[in-house]
């Protein structure tokens, strides 16, 4: 018995939520690999390396090759690679509020691209939707300071960060037949390969300095397995789905995750406009979800 409600827009929808969500705990393993002495760039090299076998295995098993898609596989590879290496120096080299609220511009981005390359309108329930979405954020990142600017690299890493992941949501969704498996496996291996080279021509840390204990290696696997790959793959076989404006408000539930479990694991406090901010974030999402009159897929 089909299930009417579960259309291919809403299926895309969850699959981005569910996989941003995932994406929301990779602060876990960074930490636990730059307090054992690897630094932020080898750290995210090795965290992202992992998912790296099963993403290509993955797209053996399930992919659908095309030597003309290989192309776009490589501008979503590299795209997604320089937003995630970007992304995880800015959240350690400055102030991490700041560097969330510089990426997550990314509607914006996304909105731009959509509108230049694709021709797509913006109605005004998505406008609403990205205004409300960012007020939830502000709420659930403390909302107790001046707008957040780019002040040093690390902020302009951030805002690049952003530029790079909402514009790559854009082309995911233009070019909606290029295979998912192999959009992610390309994503990974840019990914580790881009912050293997920053770290060997700009990092201060060598790799030979870190120490990994045999319960670390163990995690970190796991992680790349259970939870970084199935994060990838749901963002982008998700952003095939939905508009890539939408793409981009979904991936917000990822400070909603990794809010609640820097609180669970290390204590971070959670106050109450920070509930108050993740839920208007999810009533942002809503509205966009369904609030908007658009053919279906």
């Amino acid at each position: 018995m089909t299930v009417s409600f579960l259309t291919p827009q809403l299926r895309g929808a969850l699959a981005i939520a569910v996989g941003a969500g995932l994406w929301g705990l990779f602060w876990i393993p960074l930490r636990y690999l730059s307090e054992a002495g690897f630094g932020p760039f080898w750290s995210a090299a090795m965290a992202m390396g992992t998912g790296l076998p099963v993403a290509i295995l993955a797209a053996a098993r399930w992919g659908r090759w095309r030597p003309d898609h290989v192309r776009w596989m490589a501008l979503v590879g590299v795209g997604i690679g320089i937003s995630e290496v970007c992304y995880f120096y800015a959240v350690v080299s400055t102030d991490v509020i700041r560097a969330i609220f510089l990426f997550y511009m990314l509607p914006i981005w996304a909105t731009l691209v959509d509108r230049v390359v694709f021709g797509v309108r913006l109605n005004p329930w998505r406008a609403f939707a990205i205004l409300l979405a960012f007020a939830g954020l502000w709420l659930l990142l403390g909302g107790d300071g001046g707008l957040p600017v780019p002040r040093n690299a690390g902020d302009w890493a951030g805002l690049v960060a952003g530029f790079f992941w909402g514009s790559t949501l854009s082309l995911v969704r233009g070019r909606a037949e290029v295979d998912p498996y192999w959009n992610v496996a390309s994503a990974i291996f840019f990914g580790a390969l881009f912050a293997a080279l920053a770290a060997m021509l700009i990092g201060s840390v060598e790799f030979s300095e870190g120490s990994l204990t045999l319960t670390l290696t163990v995690g970190v696997v796991a992680f790349g397995i259970l939870a970084f790959w199935p994060s990838m793959i749901g963002q982008l076989w998700g952003a095939r789905l939905v508009p890539a404006t939408r793409a981009a408000l979904l991936t917000m539930t990822e400070i909603v995750v990794a809010t609640i479990s820097a609180w669970a694991l290390i204590g971070t406090s959670m106050t109450t406009l920070s509930v108050i901010g993740g839920m208007i974030i999810v009533t942002a999402v809503l509205i966009d979800i369904y609030g908007n009159a658009e053919k279906p897929v």
